[in-house]
């Protein structure tokens, strides 16, 4: 997977100074090792735009293959299906005078493999990495219904404000008794990202 990288990018006939050669990243990314979102998701750090946030090449399944967005101050999330997109917007964004950020899409790509997803975030819940899972819920096709009201209810707050943000997002009227959950909260922020998500279905029915 990693290789398949590099070979995309001897390809290319352009070149990138955000970008990090085969050697640099792998040093680059066992530097990063200590980071529990790195690590959980075997991640190859792929750049550098001097912004403090970095893509990451993800080689775990059910998103191996995939370019995860590590934000220092901002949302962490997927942001390319592929290397390939990746790589395409790195190349767009030079040509244009831009960071790749800017070319992220609005929407995280969605697996698949949406069982598989859901199999993975059950562990990291157990594992109480809720910091990745907030990460992963835009790439949930939130069609798993058990599994957002176990989020919505958990005692972590931020698990339940991500939850009914992504509802908001990608409002269904079979998101609503999840809404309802999320609006009904006893913590405020997410009472108040539950109220909005309940509004933006109450908008299609």
């Amino acid at each position: 997977m990693l290789q398949k990288y590099f070979d995309e990018l001897k390809r290319a006939d352009w070149t990138s100074s955000s970008l990090f050669d085969a050697e640099t990243v792998v040093e680059q990314s066992k530097l990063f090792a200590f980071h529990p979102t790195v690590r959980e998701l075997h991640g190859y750090v792929l750049d550098d735009e001097n912004t403090s946030n970095h893509h990451f090449l993800i080689t775990v399944e059910p998103l191996a293959g995939s370019v995860f967005f590590l934000s220092h101050d901002g949302d962490s999330r997927m942001v390319f299906e592929s290397v390939t997109d990746f790589l395409d917007s790195v190349r767009k964004a030079q040509a244009e005078g831009l960071s790749v950020s800017d070319l992220h899409p609005r929407l995280s790509p969605v697996p698949r493999d949406q069982a598989a997803l859901a199999n993975f975030i059950h562990a990291l819940h157990r594992q109480e990495c809720n910091d990745l899972i907030v990460s992963l819920l835009p790439s949930l096709d939130l069609e798993d219904l058990p599994l957002l009201q176990l989020l919505a209810n958990d005692a972590d707050f931020f698990l339940g404000e991500a939850v009914a943000m992504e509802i908001e997002k990608r409002p269904s009227k079979a998101l609503l008794p999840i809404a309802i959950t999320c609006a009904n909260h006893v913590h405020p922020q997410v009472s108040v990202a539950g109220s909005r998500a309940l509004r933006r279905i109450k908008e299609l029915l």
